[in-house]
């Protein structure tokens, strides 16, 4: 009778380890998930932030002359510094005094030379520049919700914006 006892607390602790451990891998990977998605964050957020300084950088005075900032640039600028998020998945905002271009996808100025701030309606210093970008993110946690089967959850927005005065 004592070695029935004996494997019935074995079985016993593996159903305890069982019981702890499943749930235990889901909230670690749904904590990796929720750090990925504010590392997204933080990326953008610094992403557009150095994008819109180096605009101000290359402003008014720019226009004409070699140091003249094209929608390209500021695209290629903007992805190069958003790693880890793809171009065609960031909507892009670019405003001026002079123009505006409203929310598109970022690759969608890839090859666009178009000077951007343009000198109409720029001046140094009294001037602001603004980058507004957003992200869509998704998890793929809803697939570790058991017994539903597919369980959509909504995407979150991931938003970023900065503005800068125009300096030159």
């Amino acid at each position: 009778m004592t070695r029935v006892q004996v494997s019935s607390r074995r079985g016993s602790a593996m159903v305890d380890f069982a019981l702890t451990v499943i749930p235990l891998m889901f909230v670690i990977i749904s904590l990796t998930w929720m750090g990925i998605g504010m590392w997204q964050y933080h990326t953008l957020a610094e992403a557009v932030n150095e994008t819109a300084r180096y605009a101000a950088l290359h402003g008014s005075d720019c226009v004409g002359q070699t140091c003249v900032t094209t929608l390209n640039e500021i695209a290629t600028t903007l992805a190069g510094r958003a790693i880890g998020i793809p171009a065609h998945q960031i909507s892009v905002t670019l405003t001026s005094a002079a123009e505006s271009y409203s929310s598109a996808l970022l690759d969608s100025y890839y090859g666009n030379s178009t000077a951007w701030p343009s000198l109409a309606g720029n001046t140094a210093v009294t001037t602001n520049i603004s980058i507004k970008a957003t992200y869509q993110f998704s998890s793929p946690i809803s697939m570790w919700v058991p017994g539903f089967g597919h369980w959509q959850f909504s995407a979150v927005t991931l938003g970023a914006s900065s503005t800068q005065p125009v300096l030159y």
